[in-house]
């Protein structure tokens, strides 16, 4: 604004009262200034650089409505495989709270020796030269921790499966007897004739006489030597 002051400068008050009076005149005179035809370039500039922008921007608009459009399906197909995520993981949150308690152990004792096979391959793999020193503390602890946590799990499910196999163990089945055979009276079969297919006839027995001891010798009359009873 310095050219500006001093070309004012030169003006009389009468000159100075009509320029006040002739807008048009101050105008030109202001436009005239290098102050603002440098200004008025560097906007020019500005408006060229806000110009080409723009319309590199209308030629990336379609590309963008076109990303805009696959973003938008892939958001949804993501709350769609959230959504059966969710239901998945409550199928199989409701399974595994209904499920053997047997299977799980199992489950997590596989995946304990599954994690101790790969921390023996890594220690391995160290010894050998093939892994540097640094990534393999980090990923050796890394392993060892789960390890530990693993195992600390399947203890603990061990001894809640405890009671349980106690309380539910099948008992002992008892041996089974043989049949007892009914009891055969004494008088029924003598016991020198066991062996004979048809079982003997009973002989009904002699009333004993009168006067006599005993129903087959004489009263008075016993075994004597050298007598044969026939």
């Amino acid at each position: 604004m310095s050219g500006f002051t001093e070309k004012l400068s030169s003006y009389t008050m009468t000159q100075l009262n009509e320029l006040l009076e002739d807008e048009e005149k101050l105008n030109k005179i202001v436009q005239d200034l290098e102050e603002t035809q440098g200004v008025q370039q560097s906007k020019d500039v500005v408006l060229a650089g806000n110009r080409s922008l723009a319309e590199q921007n209308l030629l990336l608009q379609p590309s963008l409505d076109l990303q805009k459009n696959e973003l938008t399906k892939r958001y949804r197909c993501l709350q769609e495989l959230f959504e059966s995520f969710q239901l998945r993981k409550s199928t199989l949150d409701h399974k595994l709270g209904s499920g053997s308690m047997d299977t799980l152990l199992a489950l997590l004792q596989a995946e304990g020796a599954k994690i101790e096979e790969e921390t023996e391959k890594m220690a391995d793999l160290f010894l050998d030269g093939g892994q540097p020193l640094e990534s393999f503390v980090d990923d050796y602890q890394s392993k060892r921790k789960l390890a530990h946590l693993r195992r600390v799990k399947i203890d603990r499910l061990r001894e809640m499966l405890a009671p349980e196999a106690d309380t539910n163990g099948s008992p002992t089945p008892a041996p089974r007897r043989s049949p007892t055979q009914p009891a055969q009276p004494a008088s029924a079969q003598p016991a020198g004739l066991s062996g004979f297919p048809y079982p003997p006839c009973p002989y009904p027995s002699v009333p004993p006489q009168t006067g006599y001891a005993s129903a087959f010798l004489p009263e008075g009359l016993g075994p004597q030597p050298g007598f044969i009873m026939q």
